[in-house]
């Protein structure tokens, strides 16, 4: 019988963990608590030779993966024209088509966000990242099944994780459409199991204040009813992922950080706030006073 996964509770002796892999959780504007978890865990003296993640965990392990840590890891997330680059004057014009199921899956098409990617990560392809290997999720549409890429261009297979439709369309990479990484895999970990250099798995997961999800009332939009579904499912794929890790001989953390929700647009407070916390509360269980 397999023991329950290490909680992030009490702190975490770094000595202990052999070597590590990290993968961050696909998360509504997850960015800016990834960003403060990695940059803590960096703090405390860990640095993973293999990071992973699924949707916005998939970035923030890009940009990590690409050499961005410490101040040049928070700038690149908290920089508004991230959250800009998200933004198109299409998507008033396309709302009512998507939403009257006439035309199109997203009002964003994603172009911009990939071009802006493309300009401001320092490394180009996913094969080539210096500071850890990287693993993005995707969820494949045209073969029906979840993949996880190890070879491609960072710019597009990111966006290509962050595709949540309705609001980001589905994106055409060589001929094949992918959606959101965190649809069939929400967190990536799986592409270690059979790894030797990988001993422990730290998982980092995003909850909100007051709940894993709003309260649904006959007021609720449908896709609030969507992610409350999606949420159950995803919750025991994941105990199914954790408990075949915990098989394979993989010790697993579970890094949990609670922060406020941000809204579809974060304002610089929400962001600031929630790598602070998540930057804080990884530093409490990872001490950097463990290292002598």
């Amino acid at each position: 019988m397999t023991s329950a996964p290490t909680t992030s509770e009490p702190p975490v002796s770094i000595s202990s963990l052999g070597n590590i892999a990290v993968t961050m959780q696909s998360s509504f504007l997850g960015f800016f608590a990834h960003a403060g978890f990695l940059n803590g865990l960096v703090e405390s003296g860990v640095r993973p030779a293999k990071i992973g993640g699924a949707s916005s965990g998939s970035l923030v392990a890009a940009a990590y993966a690409c050499g961005l840590e410490g101040d040049a890891l928070r700038e690149f997330i908290l920089n508004r024209k991230l959250q800009r680059a998200f933004r198109e004057w299409q998507i008033p014009l396309r709302g009512p088509a998507v939403f009257g199921a006439y035309f199109g899956h997203g009002l964003i098409n994603g172009h911009r966000a990939v071009r802006y990617l493309r300009e401001t990560l320092p490394v180009n392809r996913i094969e080539s990242t210096p500071s850890a290997k990287l693993s993005i999720a995707v969820t494949n549409l045209t073969r029906s099944e979840r993949q996880i890429k190890t070879h491609g261009e960072i710019a597009s297979f990111v966006i290509a994780s962050c595709a949540v439709t309705p609001i980001i369309r589905s994106q055409n990479i060589d001929g094949e459409y992918y959606v959101d990484g965190g649809f069939t895999n929400d967190e990536p970990h799986e592409q270690w199991l059979d790894d030797p250099d990988v001993d422990t798995i730290i998982i980092h997961r995003i909850r909100f204040e007051g709940g894993s999800a709003p309260s649904l009332t006959k007021r609720t939009n449908f896709l609030s009813c969507w992610a409350a579904v999606h949420q159950i499912v995803t919750n025991e794929m994941n105990e199914l992922r954790i408990a075949k890790a915990q098989a394979a001989g993989k010790k697993m953390i579970i890094h949990e950080t609670i922060t406020p929700r941000p809204k579809l647009i974060a304002s610089k407070k929400i962001a600031a706030t929630n790598y602070q916390r998540a930057y804080e509360h990884c530093l409490a269980t990872f001490p950097v006073s463990e290292l002598g």
